[in-house]
C-alpha cells in the first residue's frame, strides 16, 4: 500500500479522491491521532484523478471575481429553532428558501456517537444537520450521491467545511445551477478517534451507554449567553450538562484538530460556497440596536446564485446590516488558519501510553487568567459597552 500525500497537513480527508478514483484503489486508513488519510493499493493505474480532484493540490476560485461580496447577520424569526440552532438558525433559514418538496439536503449528523454526512428529501427533518459538530465528518458516498441526484435534475443543498465544499465542486468539474453550496467558517476538525475514546470514558465513569452527544447547547447565566453547553443523552434516561466539557474546551484550544487546518488553504475570504455562515461575533459591540440576549448568525454572500436566496431569508430570518470588514475583523479564520497548540504532540503521546482520557485532557487544556475569567463573567451587553467605548477613544 502507499500513502500518497507526502505531509499529512497537505490532506484534509476530504475523501473526494477515493470518490473520482476508477478502479476504487484507495481506502481510508486512520492513524495514530484518529485521523483518516488515503491509502493506494496495486490496482492503482496512475491516471492521475485523484491528484486533479484534490482541493489542496488543485485549487481555484469558486465564485466570480466580479461579484461583490457582503455580508449580514440574522436571526431565525421561530424562537424553537432559533433555541435549536448553534447561533441564529441560518442553515435552517437559507434551506427554506432554498427548498422545494423532494429536494436533497446535505449536512453532518451523528450516527450513534459518530459524524458522519448524509442528506434528507424532506426538511421537516433538517433538525439532525442543525448545530456544530467538532468531529470531522466521513463523507463515504455523498460524491457519488450528489451527483446522481444533480443529473437527475435534482434541486441539492450541500453544507460543509470548506475543504469539503471543495472537494465537492472539483469532484463534480463543472458548476450546476441547481446546486447551491453553503461553507462554514472554519476553526478546523477535531479528531474521530479521540471523541470516540471520550465516548468511552464516559460511558466507563458514568456506567451507562451514550447515547446522544450534543455540542452548542444555550443557556442564559447571570445575564450571559453560554453558547458552548455540552448535553449528553445516557442509556439510563440521565442527562449530563457541562459548560466547561473537556473534549469541547481541547478542540478549541487546538489540541486535537487536524494538521491540514494549521496550514489551511481556504482560511481567507476568498470563499468556496455561494454562502458562507459562521456564528456572529461581538454582538453587543457591532449592533448595540440589538438588545436582546440571544445570538446570531453571520452570512456572507458570495454569487449571483447565493444573493438570489439571500432575497427570500427575510422571510425566515431578521436580518441586520453589517460591514463584511468588521465581520473578517471579527472572525479569525477569514484571515489567518489557527495556530496548532505547542503542546499538541505531547498530548497525542500521553494519549497513547494509555493513560486516562480525562487526566490526558486536563493535562493539557489551559485555564483562563484571573482577568479573562473576570472579563467573560460580565454580562453580555456590559462587555459590547466598553468595548464600543474603546474603540471610540481610539
Amino acid at each position: 500500500m502507499l500513502y500518497f500525500t507526502k505531509e499529512k497537513y497537505d490532506c484534509t480527508g476530504c475523501g473526494a479522491c477515493k470518490a473520482v478514483c476508477p478502479v476504487q484503489c484507495i481506502s481510508f486508513i486512520s492513524d495514530e491521532e484518529g485521523f483518516s488519510y488515503p491509502v493506494a493499493d496495486s490496482r492503482c493505474i496512475d491516471c492521475g484523478k485523484c491528484e486533479r480532484v484534490c482541493p489542496i493540490v488543485y485549487t481555484k476560485d469558486y465564485n466570480k471575481k466580479d461579484f461583490k461580496q457582503y455580508s449580514v447577520s440574522g436571526r431565525h424569526i421561530d424562537n424553537k429553532i432559533w433555541d435549536r440552532s448553534a447561533s441564529g438558525g441560518a442553515f435552517t433559514a437559507i434551506c427554506e428558501a432554498y427548498y422545494n418538496e423532494g429536494d436533497a439536503i446535505f449536512g453532518a449528523r451523528f450516527d450513534d456517537v459518530q459524524v458522519v454526512h448524509d442528506y434528507i428529501n424532506d426538511i421537516n427533518n433538517i433538525g439532525m444537520f442543525r448545530k456544530s459538530k467538532y468531529v470531522q465528518s466521513n463523507m463515504d458516498n455523498n460524491y457519488h450521491k450528489i451527483k446522481e441526484l444533480l443529473g437527475k435534475g435534482n434541486k441539492v443543498i450541500f453544507s460543509g467545511t470548506p475543504c469539503q465544499v471543495a472537494g465537492v465542486r472539483n469532484y463534480l468539474g463543472k458548476d450546476y445551477d441547481n446546486l447551491l453550496c453553503v461553507d462554514l467558517v472554519c476553526h478546523g476538525v477535531g479528531s474521530p478517534g479521540v471523541f470516540k475514546k471520550y465516548i468511552e470514558h464516559l460511558e466507563i465513569k458514568h456506567g451507562s451507554e451514550v447515547k446522544s452527544f450534543s455540542f452548542r447547547n444555550k443557556k442564559v447565566k447571570m445575564g450571559r449567553l453560554l453558547e458552548h453547553v455540552i448535553v449528553v443523552e445516557l442509556a439510563n434516561g440521565k442527562k449530563i450538562y457541562n459548560e466547561k466539557d473537556p473534549y469541547n474546551t481541547a478542540f478549541i484550544q487546538t489540541l486535537l484538530i487536524r494538521p491540514s487546518c494549521s496550514e489551511c488553504r481556504f482560511a481567507n475570504i476568498k470563499r468556496v460556497g455561494d454562502l458562507t455562515i459562521a456564528d456572529f461575533k461581538k454582538k453587543h459591540e457591532l449592533l448595540p440596536e440589538s438588545k436582546e440576549l440571544d445570538n446570531l448568525s453571520t452570512i456572507i454572500i458570495n454569487s449571483e446564485k447565493g444573493q438570489n436566496v439571500f432575497k427570500q431569508l427575510q422571510k425566515y430570518m431578521k436580518i441586520y446590516s453589517v460591514d463584511i470588514n468588521d465581520i473578517i475583523r471579527t472572525n479569525p479564520p477569514l484571515r489567518v488558519a489557527s495556530k496548532m497548540n505547542k503542546n499538541k504532540e505531547d498530548f497525542f503521546y500521553d494519549l497513547a501510553k494509555g493513560e486516562s482520557m480525562d487526566i490526558v485532557l486536563r493535562r493539557y487544556i489551559s485555564s483562563p487568567k484571573l482577568h479573562m475569567k473576570i472579563w467573560t463573567s460580565l454580562p453580555d451587553r456590559i462587555r459590547g459597552a466598553i468595548k464600543r467605548r474603546i474603540r471610540w477613544l481610539k
